[in-house]
């Protein structure tokens, strides 16, 4: 046991002493130069070995460095536009003094993938959208002070192709000038607006709205759209403009010379796509417009190429574009559209009094006359004819018109359907306040209670209106439910044209109290 245990002292002592002898030693020996060094060399040199570790990888591959996309930003004191070098186009555009229902700003761009940005170039067999195109300028900055500047962004390779966009914006309005030239390309050039580009909420619809692709051709707005994605709609013709919109913006491309077509595209995202074709794109110049902002009736007028009709203002236009002047021109003095909507309802009911006061006197004398309609309704119950020939005799006799008591409610509804347009459709009253409860008139009332207020104004109207002798009690009836189903119908109008339906009721009721009172008292009862 012993000798076992001398024997096994021995052998490990002999393998530390082999171990030490050919491992230990060697790696102490590495080691210590190591620390050496480290305590010798100052700390600049390890950045600069460093350094040059980093760039040996490069020296290796021997190709020069591919160029970076680079992002070019335009600030100006209606928006903040983004391009990039990375096809030439404008990734972001956004709105300073508008703002979406998130109250963030609004952004006319989708900010999502799979986009098409603006500017975009649609060639056959080339891919123009990831060229990195060299800029001039790296930002431009806008004010009172400086209100113009020019960014151009090249393109040109080896095989002879050039493309050139020289971008032209302005401080104080939302359009920028755009030259385009090409070379060297023998196909046709799609030139987009971009996926979506205007349309902010595809939520915000109402009677005559329409959201996506929209192009005037020979004086006529166009708004068919693709139904598939993958399916094309094409315009030929005299192509004035060609937009995509939603109910309150617009981006629109208006070419200054004669374009072959407007493409409208909808895209496997099912966004809309709207291009127009330069058929002869070799030695292309071509000077186009881009307007990307509101529907603002008076910058759209500007153009003077009729973009201002994509604000459906409908058939009694020429009634509410009077009235919308006026209502702006009320809230430069007042500063709330609310009360601007409350004066306008007070004059247009103030030209209508006479017509009012002439119809509730109609009706005052139709209830006079009542005894003598119903004696000859019963002498002639029988001869229908005879009957309307003695009852047009005596409203001729007495001077009674009875269509008159409807009159001024038939006139007053061309001037309802221009105002509902207006309040509707003007993006001045878009998130535009009122009072209290009331913050935005472009929208429904979110409490109903201008609407209830509204249905019950029409019934203490048509509580206080005579009633003519001639009416049929079961026309009279329904004419009871009719506050009911304008009540209901009212409830999703903008929050402005109830509000102006309201007023006009209250006004209503306050000239039939006095008409009742002074005006014209009721005749006395017959023996």
């Amino acid at each position: 046991m012993e000798k076992r245990l001398i024997i096994a002292t021995v052998m490990s002592v002999l393998v530390l002493l082999i171990f030490s002898y050919f491992f230990q030693t060697p790696l102490l020996t590495k080691k210590e130069p190591e620390k050496e060094i480290a305590a010798e060399k100052p700390v600049e040199d390890k950045k600069a070995v460093a350094s040059s570790e980093e760039k040996l990888p490069a020296k290796k591959v021997k190709q020069a460095p591919l160029p970076s996309e680079k992002e070019i930003i335009i600030e100006t004191d209606l928006y903040k536009a983004i391009l990039t070098n990375r096809g030439g186009v404008i990734k972001a555009w956004e709105l300073k003094k508008y703002k979406n229902n998130e109250k963030s700003q609004v952004q006319l761009i989708p900010q999502a993938d799979g986009i098409i940005y603006p500017l975009s170039l649609d060639i056959e067999g080339a891919d123009f959208n990831d060229k990195i195109f060299a800029a001039d300028k790296n930002n431009i900055s806008l004010s009172k002070d400086k209100s113009k500047d020019t960014i151009t962004l090249s393109y040109a390779d080896s095989k002879g192709i050039k493309v050139e966009k020289r971008l032209t914006f302005y401080n104080d309005t939302y359009k920028i000038d755009i030259d385009l030239s090409a070379e060297g390309i023998d196909k046709p050039i799609l030139f987009s607006i971009g996926s979506d580009f205007g349309i902010v909420d595809k939520t915000a619809t109402g009677y005559g709205s329409h959201i996506g692709s929209v192009a005037s051709v020979d004086g006529k707005v166009k708004k068919d759209l693709p139904k598939k994605a993958g399916e094309v709609v094409q315009y030929q013709g005299k192509i004035a403009w060609a937009a995509t919109e939603d109910k309150y913006f617009i981006a629109s491309i208006i070419p200054k010379n004669k374009i072959d077509e407007v493409v409208v595209r909808k895209e496997e995202n099912e966004r809309f796509n709207t291009l127009i074709k330069f058929a002869k794109a070799d030695n292309l110049k071509e000077t186009i417009v881009l307007y990307a902002g509101p529907k603002e009736y008076s910058r759209l007028e500007s153009f003077r190429i009729g973009l201002e009709e994509t604000i459906p203002l409908g058939w009694f236009w020429f009634i509410g574009l009077p009235l919308f002047h006026l209502m702006k021109w009320l809230y430069k003095i007042l500063g709330n559209y609310g009360i601007a909507i409350i004066l306008i309802t007070a004059l247009i009911k103030v030209i209508f009094s006479p017509l009012t006061h002439k119809s509730y006197k109609s009706m005052k004398e139709m209830q006079k006359l009542q005894p003598k309609i119903t004696a000859l309704q019963k002498k002639f119950k029988d001869d229908k004819q005879k009957l309307n020939i003695e009852m047009m005799n005596l409203y001729k006799t007495h001077k009674v018109n009875p269509v008159s008591g409807c009159l001024p409610m038939v006139i007053q509804i061309p001037v309802f359907i221009a105002l509902y347009n207006v309040l509707s459709y003007a993006i001045e009253l878009r998130h535009a306040p009122f009072f209290w409860w009331i913050q935005d008139l472009a929208a429904m009332d979110p409490y109903y209670i201008l609407p209830v207020v509204m249905g019950i104004s029409m019934l203490i109207q048509q509580w206080m209106t005579p009633t003519a002798p001639t009416a049929d009690p079961i026309q009279s009836k329904m004419m009871l439910l009719m506050p009911v189903i304008f009540t209901f119908m009212f409830l999703s109008f903008p929050s402005g044209l109830v509000l102006y339906w309201l007023v006009n009721n209250v006004l209503s009721i306050a000239q039939q109290t006095v008409t009742n009172k002074y005006l014209s008292p009721p005749a006395p009862t017959e023996a």
